[in-house]
């Protein structure tokens, strides 16, 4: 694993946590908190709804944490037990270790989480790197995936070096600049005044992960034996989002593959969530 301070400074690590800590009490259901040994360090996870209900695996974004599944998980743990997990080596409460952006790392990562759980079979959601991280499970176990929701996922075409050439540039000009990213990244959409500023935080006090992102190969997506539910926007200024569903389509059972391109939407996709949970109620297309 790679040797590498995720922060900037401890003082900076120490405002994000504490505003994590200020979201986190703000969460809108019961939960718990667990802390999951794995062989990549410790996980921190928020756990809701009923234990005895179907379990659903959320994964985030880069550069946040679990916070930004407040939104969802008010419907989303109405009728599945719950696991809002921080992904190591991100802004959030799990240890700060960097596997190498492998597959079988995130892969081993994730069924540490689901042995310790108790998990034998699991719906996953992933926005992102955390769909990247899902896809990364879901290719190598797919009999441990009951049902796959991909967000804007990176892994299935490369991502644009246009907007990290752009992003390396803005980072140059302090708040200004970053007041660009987040145009750049949400668009049209009004984002609540917590999202920016803790967005502007991290952006602040936090080294993100520059290495390239591992593509996945034909066969490999080719295991996706489970339902797929994959979420784009037309307008994805980091991923190739046309292309990447376009893959998809070609190489999934169209039995088993839903696809959902929104129009005039960027990286960021928000108000799913009920077609989300329709999907996994259905447990097919």
């Amino acid at each position: 694993m790679k040797e590498i301070k995720i922060f900037k400074s401890e003082e900076g690590k120490t405002q994000i946590i504490n505003y994590y800590d200020f979201l986190l009490q703000r969460w809108p259901v019961p939960c718990e908190y667990l802390n999951i040994k794995t062989r990549y360090g410790n996980t921190f996870v928020i756990a809701s709804g009923d234990k005895d209900k179907e379990p659903v695996i959320l994964l985030h974004g880069s550069s946040t944490n679990s916070a930004m599944w407040m939104g969802d998980v008010i419907k989303l743990s109405k009728d599945y037990r719950v696991y809002a997990v921080d992904i190591i080596g991100e802004p959030g409460k799990s240890d700060e270790s960097r596997p190498e952006l492998q597959p079988e790392n995130y892969s081993n990562w994730i069924m540490d989480i689901l042995t310790e759980l108790k998990i034998d079979k699991v719906n996953i959601i992933g926005n992102s790197l955390g769909g990247w991280m899902a896809l990364s499970f879901s290719t190598i176990n797919p009999d441990k995936v009951k049902s796959l929701v991909l967000i804007a996922t990176s892994g299935i075409a490369s991502a644009k070096k246009s907007f990290l050439f752009k992003v390396i540039l803005l980072s140059l000009f302090g708040k200004m600049g970053m007041d660009k990213i987040n145009g750049i990244v949400y668009g049209k959409l009004v984002m609540p005044k917590e999202v920016l500023e803790f967005g502007n935080l991290v952006f602040k006090n936090y080294n993100p992960r520059m290495d390239g992102l591992y593509v996945f190969n034909d066969n490999e997506l080719k295991n996706l034996t489970m339902p797929v539910y994959l979420l784009v926007g037309d307008k994805d200024p980091l991923l190739p989002s046309i292309k990447t569903a376009n893959r998809l389509d070609k190489l999934l059972n169209k039995d088993k593959l839903k696809i959902k391109i929104i129009k005039d939407r960027g990286h960021v996709i928000v108000d799913s969530i009920d077609d989300i949970i329709r999907f996994l109620n259905k447990g097919y297309v």
